[in-house]
Formats: C-alpha cells, structure tokens, sequence
C-alpha cells in the first residue's frame, strides 16, 4: 500500500528540488516559527546565503503592506528579504487574551514612558525581530521599518547595535515628544473604527478611505487590489488596536539620546506630504543619528503608493550597499 504522507514528502521534496534548479533558491518561500513566545508568520525572498533584509511593519499593517514587487526588486539586488507578520496581525499570534487597550488609562501617560497600562510595548516588538532572527538562524541583518515598524527598527539598532548591520527609518519618528501631530483629519480616519459587516467589499472600501488619508496617490483599483490581499489572507482589528497603544506611548517616548549613540550606517526615508508623521520628524531622526541620510521623497505621504517604490528601493540599497563585509 502506498503512504499518501510519504507520497506527499515526496512530491514536496521533488517540486523543491526543481523549484531550487530553476529560481537558485530565490522564490519567495513563507514560514512560521516561534519567537519571544509568539509564532511569527513571515515570507523570504531571495537566497537563504544573501545578506538579510528585515522589513518591518507599522501599526494595523500585515507583511503584505510591504509590496510584493518592492521585496521580489530589493531580492534581486542580491538580498534576501524577509517581511513579517508583527505580533497580533496577520497570520502571526493573535494576543486576544489581553483584550482591548484600557484608552481612560493609556491617555494620561501619553508623553510619559509610562508603559504599564499597555497589553505589550514596542520593545516588546523589536525583541519579535530578534527572535524571528533567531529562529531563522540570522546574525546580522539590515533592518528597516516603516512608521511604528520604523520605531521598532530603531529600537532593534539601539539594543541590538551588533545584530544591525544598517538602520533604514522610513516614515518614523525619534520619538521627540515636542515634534508636531499629524494633520487632524487623517487622524480621525485613521482612528475611524471599521464597519460591524463581514462584507468584504464595505470592509474594503472602509481600507480605501485610510489609504487615501494616508496620502495615497495609488488609484482606486490599485488601492482595492490591496485591501482586498489584506482581507483575503487576514482581517484582524482587535489586534490593531492593541498595537496602536503601544505606538501611542512608545512614539511619545524620547528615543534621542539612544539614538544619538548609533554608528551604523542610517537612512531615514520620509515623504514630505507625510500626512500622519510630518516631514519635520525625519529631519529630526537625521539631526539626531550621527552621520545619517535624509532621502526627502517628494510627493509621498505615509503609504507605500506603487509609483514611489523604486524611489524607496534605491535609497535603502545605497545606506546598505556603505556596509564591507
């Protein structure tokens, strides 16, 4: 009798085998591991031999949010690309039994460090980062993170400084607690809670209208492209919430004179229609990490939209490219 199991491990094996003959190892490969007691869902582009890239997330945002075009590009530039679920959205851990963030009691300690009242904090996510490394066996990597992915890059480099080969902050602040809000409107649609319905199309349409706050200048089509991977592979609120608790102490948490002590080589990524975090907060960042570059792109708010990625792409291969290794 033929096992139907084996037979499976076989044809796995024997696809994985042509798939390596044909790509060089370098197809996008997706995973889970456990990581600072969480299971981490994550994608790899590129060769497992290729220096890494870590591609971090902000607050709400699966590793979809991060183009698949824009990882595939960076791979090809001889790198391997990792983006990941962060903890409590996506296909990562969902942290429901913290239930949802006490707001009456966060508020008052916004500007404080004040983490108590926070089911987890955004150190508690840059040390998801080292685990994940961990996990996939990565000594050294080049981070780079987007909004509050962006916070947590830093925080991975302030921490970590000999796991960080180079910093990318795209969209983030130092967490300067005098450096201005965002435009109140987006704001406010950011904090829009989602439509009661399990109807994909309103949900999606409930998505477009913060792209477009964000700043989008991706079209309607292109923007339901994206909230429709977003809810077809996962919709999860509860856990965006959490996350923007913990942004919401941990941005107001001064980051400076950490920052201040950083040596690796640091890109700071900003568009100066940045809707959400004005452009003022990453001339900050420069001014802050020694020898750092600003890459001002102009036109682009706080959303990956197509027509910037290669913009994006050729700011953060040059930081990278300053490593000799």
């Amino acid at each position: 009798m033929i096992s139907l199991k084996n037979n499976s491990i076989r044809t796995t094996k024997i696809v994985f085998a042509i798939l390596t003959m044909v790509f060089g190892s370098s197809y996008a490969q997706e995973g889970k591991v456990g990581a600072n007691g969480i299971t981490i869902a994550y994608e790899s582009f590129g060769k497992k031999t290729d220096e890494a890239i870590i591609l971090i997330q902000g607050t709400g945002a699966p590793m979809t949010d991060w183009p698949s075009e824009f990882c595939q590009s960076l791979a090809d530039n001889g790198f391997r690309v990792i983006r990941f679920d962060n903890r409590d959205i996506g296909l990562s851990t969902h942290l429901d039994s913290f239930g949802q963030p006490n707001w009456e009691a966060i508020g008052p300690m916004v500007g404080t460090c004040e983490t108590k009242p926070l089911p987890y904090t955004i150190n508690d996510m840059a040390e998801d980062v080292i685990g994940l490394m961990d996990a996939l066996k990565i000594k050294r990597a080049h981070i780079a993170g987007a909004s509050m992915g962006g916070a947590i890059a830093q925080l991975v480099a302030i921490h970590h400084p000999k796991r960080t080969l180079t910093l990318t902050s795209i969209s983030a602040t130092s967490g300067n607690p005098e450096l201005p809000w965002g435009d109140p409107k987006a704001l406010q649609a950011m904090g829009t809670p989602p439509p009661k319905t399990e109807n994909k199309d309103s949900i999606a349409d409930h998505l477009i209208t913060i792209y477009k706050a964000l700043g989008s200048t991706d079209n309607d089509a292109e923007l339901k492209k994206q909230a429709l991977e977003h809810l077809n592979r996962s919709w999860y609120p509860e856990g965006a919430a959490r996350q923007g608790a913990a942004i919401l102490i941990g941005d107001r948490c001064d980051r400076r004179e950490q920052l201040a002590k950083l040596s690796m080589p640091t890109m700071v990524i900003h568009g100066d229609k940045d809707p959400i975090v004005p452009f003022e907060a990453g001339k900050d960042v420069t001014k802050t990490v020694p020898n750092s570059e600003l890459c001002q792109i102009n036109g682009m708010g706080h959303h990956f939209s197509m027509g910037f990625l290669k913009e994006l792409e050729k700011c953060m291969v040059k930081n990278i490219r300053k490593v000799d290794l």
